[in-house]
């Protein structure tokens, strides 16, 4: 009986540690979009560069803030073709981070899109683990 629940264990440790694995990236963009959301100033950026990088095309951006003073530099990927160099766009800049920064409005940034994911599937995971860990280790 104390090998069914070794391997029962083993198996779950697996799933669960393969799950948290898989949604690492998820677990980073929630972290990300969630420190924008709270701590994030709106803004414009405008287009300067556009280069391929791993088969995307980057976006180069120069931000500009409602105060008047010019922030940093940053980049953004895209799929599709850019709008062309020059392009003002509204954007929402951390300045702790600007490697953060994101086009788009402050009201379009939601991370409980990728919060769910956090939630139930990366904690799943690790609740699997640590089972299967102690239930592996208890019959083994």
């Amino acid at each position: 009986m104390g090998q069914v629940f070794y391997v029962v264990g083993a198996c779950l440790a697996i799933v669960g540690g393969f799950a948290a694995l898989v949604t690492t990236g998820n677990v980073l963009m929630f972290l990300r979009l969630r420190a924008l959301e709270r701590r994030g100033v709106e803004g414009e950026a405008v287009s300067y560069a556009h280069d391929v990088m791993n088969g995307k095309i980057r976006v180069h951006y120069r931000v500009s803030l409602p105060e008047g003073e010019r922030e940093g530099d940053f980049y953004e990927l895209q799929l599709q073709e850019p709008d062309p160099v020059g392009t003002v766009v509204p954007v929402v800049y951390d300045r702790k981070r600007p490697s953060r920064a994101k086009t788009g409005a402050l009201e379009g940034i939601d991370s409980s899109s990728e919060g769910w994911i956090v939630k139930y599937v990366t904690g799943g995971g690790l609740a699997l683990l640590a089972l299967g860990i102690v239930l592996a280790n208890l019959f083994s």
